[in-house]
């Protein structure tokens, strides 16, 4: 697993932090501190960041309505699987 140090100075990772807090403001200090100890949970944040990029790039263009439709889907099934990791994980937590 990677320490903070290796988290900070991984550029992904800060643009995921970025984007992430933009979406979930309310979840801001826990989400640091999950991206910071669970690289499952940094896995997912960069998956999403991939997703919500194209899906910015789709809705600018025009491009396929079909193909737009699917990658708004898939980042609501992200944010989605990302709010229930942080419940899960706060949960788990309030259980210590």
């Amino acid at each position: 697993m990677s320490n903070d140090s290796d988290f900070n100075h991984r550029p992904e990772a800060r643009k995921c932090v970025t984007l992430l807090l933009e979406r979930f403001p309310h979840v801001r200090n826990f989400s640091l501190q999950l991206l910071e100890r669970h690289e499952t949970f940094r896995d997912l944040c960069e998956e999403y960041e991939a997703c919500a990029e194209a899906a910015d790039r789709l809705g600018r263009s025009t491009s396929d309505e079909a193909l737009r439709r699917e990658y708004s889907a898939l980042r609501l099934r992200l944010e989605s699987e990302l709010l229930r990791y942080i419940s899960e994980q706060a949960s788990s937590d309030s259980e210590r």
